[in-house]
């Protein structure tokens, strides 16, 4: 059950999740491809509301990570950042955003050349939303290539107290394929980490920017798992690199990256709601339909 209001060729689209939880108001998703990319993404800045904060925690508001402050030629501000090449790209830890209330699950990689220097096959093909640097992940073991995962969990800004947000989204660059998405994740009272949904990205043309943002209305995001493309551009086995090379596999393979990360300031996280009988009725039902229907997402996104 949900409604779709369009805006410019933008997506916002508001959507009652079945399972596990009953909301107050149901989460809003903000998505547009091409040009509609930046409408999207300043619709959901505005949605937020309140600046865009920097320093110390605050209690509105939002953050926003662009990548473009990472030096990549070893000087970085965090000591522990690798270079892979220098003056081009760098893996940094896990870290280095705590500052703006980030912490990542592995080590992730920070390019200024759309990483063509670690894989020329798609040299070009990245350019970056807001220049120069764009944020994807790698994977640490030689000759694989399947971690296409970011995992980020948030903290309370420059502590490593963990924390919620009320909405996460993200700039993604060459989705062309359907698989890239987003899954956001909360706890319960009793601690335990549940699903709030799984969002797909909208796809487009060849370089062009996508945008996906999913907005609630209390800070009940601990975790966000984001899906880019179906495979990594590159492995790194802490000394040496490897391609791995164009989209060469028509109809299966997309290779794609991120940018602007932007998510409303990191507070102390709100536990789910428990469910209404109400929801766990609609959550029987939406189970039903998955039985019947297993190729058929959970939760569609118009």
């Amino acid at each position: 059950m949900h409604s779709v209001k369009m805006l410019a060729g933008a997506t916002f689209a508001t959507a009652i999740l079945c399972s596990p939880s009953a909301w107050s108001a149901a989460p809003v998703v903000y998505s547009g491809s091409g040009a509609n990319a930046t409408t999207a993404l300043d619709a959901f800045r505005a949605a937020i509301g309140g600046a865009k904060n920097t320093g110390a925690p605050e209690t509105s508001g939002r953050r926003e990570i662009s990548w473009d402050g990472v030096k990549l030629d070893g000087t970085d501000a965090n000591p522990n950042t690798q270079v892979v090449d220098s003056g081009h790209t760098v893996i940094i830890p896990v870290d280095r955003f705590r500052g703006q209330g980030a912490l990542f699950e592995d080590p992730y990689a920070v390019s200024g050349d759309g990483f063509a220097s670690v894989n020329p096959a798609t040299a070009g093909q990245f350019p970056a939303f807001s220049p120069n640097n764009t944020f994807v992940m790698q994977d640490d073991t030689p000759y694989q290539f399947d971690d296409r995962f970011i995992g980020q969990s948030f903290t309370i800004p420059g502590t490593a107290t963990t924390a919620g947000t009320r909405g996460f989204g993200a700039i993604f660059v060459d989705v062309e394929k359907a698989g890239s998405s987003i899954e956001y994740f909360g706890h319960d009272s009793s601690g335990h980490e549940v699903s709030l949904g799984t969002f797909n990205v909208p796809t487009g043309a060849s370089g062009e920017p996508q945008f996906l943002g999913v907005l609630f209305d209390q800070p009940v995001v601990t975790d966000v798992k984001l899906a880019v493309g179906t495979n990594t551009l590159f492995n790194f086995d802490g000394t040496h690199f490897q391609s791995f090379g164009g989209e060469n596999l028509p109809g299966s393979t997309d290779l794609a990256v991120t940018d602007d990360f932007v998510y409303a300031e990191p507070t102390m996280a709100a536990a789910i709601p428990e469910p209404s009988s109400y929801a766990l009725m609609l959550a029987g039902l939406s189970l039903l339909g998955l039985i019947a229907y297993r190729k058929k997402p959970a939760f569609n996104q118009l």
